[in-house]
């Protein structure tokens, strides 16, 4: 079938020339090569076959076989494992591909070819940006779909579409952070080991250290400032708000449904992933029991995110700019 008769094929083509008459033309075409590329990668490939295994295998085995309890059990793995699992894969899959998309071509000096062409450094950036997201947002999107596809026969009714639209959103912007995160430190260095080092080394600090880190402030507050323990509470639950592994997460909290704002900002303190009740929850309970401050609301877990895709790039487009390639 030709593409005048296909048409899927005849919108994708109408799209593609609109943007390409649009202000966007400029990086378009980049956005273009660094989907194709990185569609043909095999870390992305291996990667998403990772998505699958962990993703659509658990919930056949829990459905299908003795070993589960049907529909209770698929609920549990959609609102409790999927976000835990994503949390740790996508930005993975987003340093893997987004860390040598700068450094890597300038290497190479396949950057240098690229900035002869009518390309500002900026457009590169843009380009390379979208482009990589877009790549990493495909097979996200299609395993979360089908994730679904595999309970949906079980659950039927039970599936609650909210639920998987705010997955898919939060999800995605968590793979767009840390694009930018790790297309920031890409920028910023002229040797693929020294961005991965960046991209992996703040992205350890964010899994394994942030929240010591905001315990260690609360702590600081009462014992050598003389703080009132209700406040130093709400500066330890923002500065865990500010990592994007913790926005990402009690954002979906909030949004699934299964939680209030208020609910989903006080299992921020629970351990063992969110699983195990602590002293510190039972606390927050009593310091957010009347509202939550306008800090600590889901428009600034949004906006965190946001801010961990921007803030690096911006700062590793700052230095890109001026760097003697």
């Amino acid at each position: 079938m030709s593409t005048e008769q296909n048409p899927v094929r005849r919108f994708v083509a109408d799209v593609d020339t609109s943007i390409k008459n649009s202000e966007f033309a400029d990086w378009y075409p980049i956005v273009k090569k660094e989907f194709a590329d990185s569609i043909r990668t095999r870390a992305l490939l291996l990667l998403s076959l990772l998505y699958v295994g962990v993703m659509v295998f658990p919930p056949i085995v829990i459905l299908y076989t003795d070993l589960g309890e049907s529909a209770q059990g698929a609920s549990a793995i959609l609102l409790t494992l999927t976000p835990q699992i994503l949390s740790v894969l996508v930005p993975l899959t987003a340093i893997a591909l987004a860390y040598a998309a700068l450094s890597g071509e300038r290497q190479s000096g396949s950057l240098k070819l690229l900035l002869s062409l009518p390309y500002t450094r900026r457009d590169v950036i843009i380009g390379k940006l979208f482009g990589r997201f877009v790549a990493i947002a495909t097979p996200l999107a299609a395993v979360i779909v089908l994730q679904t596809l595999v309970i949906l026969p079980e659950l039927g009714s039970d599936l609650d579409l909210s639920n998987l639209a705010a997955l898919t959103v939060v999800s995605l912007l968590l793979a767009l952070a840390f694009v930018g995160l790790s297309l920031g430190a890409s920028a910023a260095t002229s040797t693929t080991r020294r961005s991965l080092m960046v991209a992996a080394g703040v992205w350890i600090y964010l899994y394994l250290i942030w929240d010591r880190a905001a315990g260690g402030i609360f702590t600081l507050l009462q014992e050598h400032a003389s703080v009132e323990q209700a406040t130093a509470l709400k500066v330890e639950l923002f500065v865990k708000l500010v990592s994007p592994i913790a926005s990402y997460n009690t954002l979906l909290n909030s949004l699934s449904g299964g939680m209030s704002t208020r609910e989903a900002r006080i299992a921020m303190f629970r351990g063992l992933g969110g699983f195990l009740p602590t002293q510190k929850e039972q606390l927050a309970a009593q310091v957010l029991q009347d509202s939550v401050p306008w800090y600590l609301t889901d428009p600034v877990a949004v906006v965190v995110l946001l801010f961990w895709c921007l803030f690096p790039l911006f700062m590793g487009y700052r230095v890109f700019s001026e760097a003697d390639l």
